[in-house]
């Protein structure tokens, strides 16, 4: 894939490129039972939320406020996603533009989801695990990229929504 089409996938699937976006972006920290893993949940994300750059401490990308307004009913705040199939202490997922094109200015949502003995408020299990396909070929070994343990930096999940920026991107030509 080459020309704006191939630029245009690659800041959707590039980390790199989602990390150096100067677009608003949120951070929602969340728990889920262990037994979730792999489930699809559904979020209802709260009316503010952390700013990711900040941490909550105010920055350029925040307007020095340390977080972003979401505004509209649950309905309209409500995002849907599916957990990795194995995390151990948690999981970061990035959902690009979580409210549609222009929904409350945040491009990126990050989620922590961590696990623990119930789910946060707001969050609910709605679909049970994909079961695994059988293979004839050896499993490869999971990357550990998926997880995190306690004390150490979480490693960021990208969740593309590659179709839906490919229609943006191709709308907005």
């Amino acid at each position: 894939m080459n020309g704006a089409m191939g630029e245009a996938l690659s800041r959707v699937l590039d980390p790199t490129a989602l990390d150096a976006c100067d677009k608003p972006r949120g951070r929602l920290v969340i728990e889920v039972p262990r037994g979730w893993a792999g489930a699809v949940i559904e979020v209802v994300i709260p009316k503010r939320v952390t700013c990711a750059r900040c941490d909550g401490g105010g920055c350029d990308g925040c307007g020095r406020r340390g977080g972003h307004r979401v505004p509209g009913e649950d309905e309209e705040r409500l995002v849907r996603v599916r957990l990795p199939a194995a995390f151990e202490g948690g999981v970061v997922l990035r959902i690009l533009r979580p409210f549609g094109e222009d929904g409350a200015g945040i491009a990126q949502l990050l989620i922590e989801a961590r696990a623990g003995e119930a789910a946060s408020v707001g969050v609910t299990w709605c679909e049970p695990a994909a079961p695994e396909a059988p293979s004839r070929e050896p499993e490869a070994p999971r990357a550990a990229a998926l997880s995190f343990g306690a004390g150490r930096a979480a490693t960021v999940v990208t969740i593309a929504l590659a179709l839906a920026a490919l229609v943006a991107f191709a709308v907005g030509r």
